[in-house]
């Protein structure tokens, strides 16, 4: 089955990241594809989390990045946010999130 994921909460405003890390740990170990991670609205804050990222955050984009799995926050809220990407994820446009959505099975959301 082919997943993408949608994270809508700021790092630090909740559990939304953690599950989202048990989640893909758990889809990838059974055989699953993750197409993406969509961060949206509150949740760009990951976006420029950097260096600075809690453990379920830094663990999430190393297992992207070990998967090839794309990390996009919305452009539109990064700027209306005042947020810089800070390397691991990229300015995405709702259109390339649309896109992801011909090439999976199911979309699993993330909110605290």
């Amino acid at each position: 089955m082919r997943f993408s994921l949608f994270i809508q909460d700021s790092p630090d405003a909740g559990a939304a990241v953690a599950s989202a890390l048990g989640f893909a740990t758990a889809a990838l170990a059974a055989g699953h594809v993750l197409r993406q991670v969509f961060f949206h609205g509150d949740g760009v804050r990951c976006a420029r989390a950097g260096a600075d990222a809690d453990d379920d955050l830094r663990a999430l984009f190393v297992l992207a990045r070990q998967h090839g799995v794309p990390l996009l926050a919305c452009s539109t809220w990064l700027q209306r946010l005042g947020v810089v990407a800070d390397g691991a994820v990229q300015a995405g446009s709702l259109g390339q999130w649309c896109d992801a959505l011909d090439e999976v099975d199911r979309v699993v959301s993330f909110r605290a």
